[in-house]
């Protein structure tokens, strides 16, 4: 059995407190200089998961998807980070493609959020359009900051929600 001395104590004590600052500020201020970098230069963010479709109210279809967009930064000063869509594409893997070309969003950085719409076509050239929304933050891979994403995509055959994560 270990005995603690009151100096012991009171250093593991300290110790305890840094190391619960720490927890809480290092992600944060992470987190913030990556926001800040991304809206001063030009960023292609490139996200993989699933692209989901309700048939009938109850059959539900998914395939796994690819999306590239790239972002073009308009204005940087003050907590909101804004930037215009400047191209990019979607493809899932039952062959389908999206490609935008172009829309708008802002980084929200003091909820380390990032809201986005575009505009662009399907295979076909009919209109589609794509709201955005999305949290960032650290992933469970060491040093890793990553971009969770929950997304609609309205087309002329029918909505599909999108789920899907990128590193940033």
């Amino acid at each position: 059995m270990v005995k603690l001395t009151k100096k012991s104590k009171i250093a593991l004590a300290v110790l305890i407190a840094l190391a619960a600052v720490l927890v809480v500020t290092v992600p944060y201020a992470s987190a913030q200089t990556i926001a800040n970098n991304t809206a001063s230069n030009v960023k292609t963010l490139n996200a993989k998961g699933n692209i989901y479709q309700v048939i009938n109210g109850n059959t539900v279809q998914y395939y796994q998807a690819n999306l590239t967009l790239t972002l073009q930064p308009t204005s940087t000063s003050g907590p909101h980070k804004f930037f215009d869509v400047a191209g990019g594409t979607l493809v899932t893997a039952n062959g389908d493609s999206y490609t935008f070309t172009s829309g708008n969003g802002v980084v929200l950085t003091g909820r380390h959020a990032i809201l986005l719409q575009a505009q662009g076509t399907d295979a076909n050239g009919q209109a589609v359009s794509l709201k955005l929304a999305g949290q960032y933050g650290y992933s469970w891979l060491p040093s890793k900051v990553t971009l969770h994403i929950y997304a609609d995509l309205e087309t002329q055959n029918g909505n599909y929600t999108l789920l899907m994560h990128a590193p940033i």
